[in-house]
C-alpha cells in the first residue's frame, strides 16, 4: 500500500497541486528531482521548535545523549561503534544515553559489533516523556544525531535550544538545519564521530561557540513563523 500511494497516487495529486510544501530546501529538490516537478512549484516552509524547550540544568552534564530508534536510517549500530572508540581514548568515558530502544536490542547490536563489553556504559531509559526531554537534553554533555538521511531533524534544534552542543551529519537537510552551529560529521565514519565527541570534550571554547551558537540558532524556528508562511503561501494562490 505503501508504495502505491508513493508511485502511483501521490504523483497523480501532485500534477494538480498549485503549491508543494515541504519542510526543507534539500527536501525540496529531492521531491522536484524524484517527481520530475518546477522547483517554482515546491516551496521549504521549515518547522519550529516548541517553546518548552529551553535549558533546565539539574545536575552534572556528564553524559552523551543520542535518540536512537530501530530504522536504520538513525545509524545507532555505527553510533554505538563510534562511542567505544571514544571510550579507548577519552579521561572523562561518560556513559551513552539512548532514548527510545530497549536494553536487549542495544546488547545484540554491540554482540554483532564485537563490543559487547561497553554495555555497562550504556543507558536505556527506553521512552522518555515529552515534557521529561527539555531536561535530558539540557543535561547531557552533548547531543548525538549522526543519522544517514533526514528531511529536517527537529531534535537538533531542540537541543540547541537547551543549550546542548549538537554532532550531526553533513548530509541530507542536517547541515542547513543546523546552520553552522553544530559539529558536522560523516555518518557512515564513526571515527568522525568518535573524534568530534573528544573535541567538545576536550576543548571548552569549542563546546561553549557551539552552545552560544546553538541557543541563537534555534531562536529562528518557531511554529508561529510557520504558521505566518503557511498562510502567506495559502493566501498567494
Amino acid at each position: 500500500m505503501g508504495w502505491y500511494y508513493r508511485r502511483i497516487v501521490v504523483p497523480r495529486v501532485i500534477e494538480k497541486c498549485v503549491r508543494v510544501i515541504t519542510v526543507s530546501k534539500y527536501e525540496a529538490g529531492r521531491i522536484a528531482e524524484q517527481l520530475k516537478l518546477s522547483s517554482e512549484k515546491l516551496v521549504a516552509v521549515y518547522n519550529g521548535v516548541s517553546k518548552h524547550f529551553t535549558p533546565v540544568v539539574t545536575e552534572a552534564k556528564n553524559y552523551i545523549f543520542f535518540l536512537g530508534n530501530t530504522d536504520p536510517k538513525k545509524n545507532t549500530e555505527r553510533v554505538l561503534r563510534a562511542y567505544a572508540q571514544y571510550l579507548k581514548t577519552s579521561d572523562k568515558k561518560m556513559p551513552l544515553l539512548i532514548a527510545d530502544l530497549n536494553m536487549q536490542y542495544v546488547k545484540e547490536l554491540l554482540e554483532k559489533s564485537g563490543i559487547p563489553e561497553i554495555i555497562e556504559k550504556v543507558n536505556t531509559p527506553v521512552y522518555i516523556n515529552n515534557s521529561d526531554l527539555p531536561m535530558v537534553y539540557s543535561n547531557a554533555f552533548v547531543f548525538l544525531y549522526p543519522s544517514l538521511r533526514e528531511s529536517f531533524g527537529i531534535p537538533i534544534l531542540e537541543a540547541m535550544a537547551c543549550g546542548t552542543p549538537v554532532v550531526t551529519s553533513c548530509t541530507s537537510a542536517m547541515p542547513e538545519i543546523a546552520g553552522g552551529a553544530a559539529l558536522l560529521v560523516d555518518p557512515n565514519n564513526e571515527k568522525e564521530i568518535a573524534e568530534a565527541i573528544l573535541k567538545i570534550e576536550n576543548d571548552k571554547d569549542i563546546r561553549e561557540n557551539l552552545i552560544n551558537a546553538g541557543i541563537k540558532r534555534s531562536s529562528g524556528f518557531s511554529w508561529e513563523h510557520t504558521a505566518k508562511e503557511l498562510l502567506k503561501i495559502y493566501k498567494s494562490i
